[in-house]
């Protein structure tokens, strides 16, 4: 909301966006669709300066934000850092088996799918296209599901008391990033999640059961199934088959990691304080 605010000529505004990489459009991309910004907007345009995570992507935030190349760097996104931490990582495991013990050695699938809908005040997830209780009966006591939709969904899953020890939802709890470190298998559709998946090497399965209305009323910055990192998946019967045989095609996410990240070595926070720390030297 900071469109609203007037901001003095000698206050430097930098925005550190949620979403790493570029996948759905956004801003002033979507001009012209449905739910889109005005031409006229000024939403987005004070920035001086937006921090992104490589330099293949810096001209769609150009675009998104409406400001111009220049100020788009590609530093890295600082809360990227957490996944070049061991320690870190080490200590959100310790702290995720303590709270849910039994599910220490199971083979840990997230669901994690982004909302359908213009924005927060109409966003939802079509529960009824997964099943986890299905799913996770088909898939044997090896596996558990931990659900975590979108801030926006206020969808609720009904578990069978049979498996809430195998079925979790996390959606009000716990940070998504946090639970990338307990994933061995990410199932998502259109969520920005992929990227920071990808800097742990999670195997991704695609549920997109509605792509071709998705593309029609959301659209990506590229062809959908050139660009994900991982097999496409259109029902829930192909899903499960998947994750029994294995079929992730896992062998996307390593080129996929290096097109949107730049530098993968958790100083992404340091090259964000240098820029700002140089830019106040040069004031002074």
């Amino acid at each position: 909301m900071l469109n609203i605010v007037p901001k003095k000529d000698d206050v430097k505004l930098f925005q550190l966006w949620h979403a790493c990489g570029a996948f759905k459009t956004f801003g002033f991309t979507r001009i012209g669709k449905d739910g889109g910004p005005r031409q006229w907007a000024k939403n987005h345009r004070m920035y001086d300066y937006a921090v992104v995570s490589s330099k293949n992507i810096a001209k769609h935030y150009a675009e998104g934000f409406g400001i111009p190349d220049n100020c788009v760097l590609p530093s890295g996104v600082p809360r990227t850092d957490i996944f070049c931490d061991s320690e870190y990582k080490a200590k959100v495991q310790t702290a995720f088996y303590e709270k849910h013990p039994q599910l220490r050695g199971k083979k840990i699938i997230l669901f994690a799918p982004t909302f359908r809908g213009k924005g927060q005040m109409s966003a939802y997830y079509p529960t009824d296209k997964f099943n986890p209780n299905e799913i996770c009966t088909a898939l044997g006591e090896n596996y558990a599901i931990i659900i975590k939709l979108h801030p926006f969904c206020k969808e609720k899953y009904e578990i069978d008391e049979s498996l809430r020890d195998r079925i979790i939802d996390l959606s009000e709890a716990d940070e998504l990033n946090d639970l990338l470190f307990v994933t061995d298998l990410l199932i998502t559709d259109y969520s920005s999640v992929v990227f920071e998946a990808s800097l742990l090497d999670i195997p991704m399965l695609f549920y997109a059961f509605d792509l071709d209305e998705y593309i029609e009323n959301r659209d990506f910055y590229y062809d959908f199934k050139e660009f994900i990192p991982g097999k496409t998946v259109a029902t829930q019967d192909e899903l499960i088959t998947a994750v029994r045989n294995k079929d992730f095609e896992s062998e996307k996410v390593e080129n996929f990691k290096h097109k949107f990240f730049d530098d993968i070595d958790g100083k992404s926070s340091q090259r964000v304080a240098d820029k700002i720390i140089s830019l106040l030297n040069l004031e002074n």
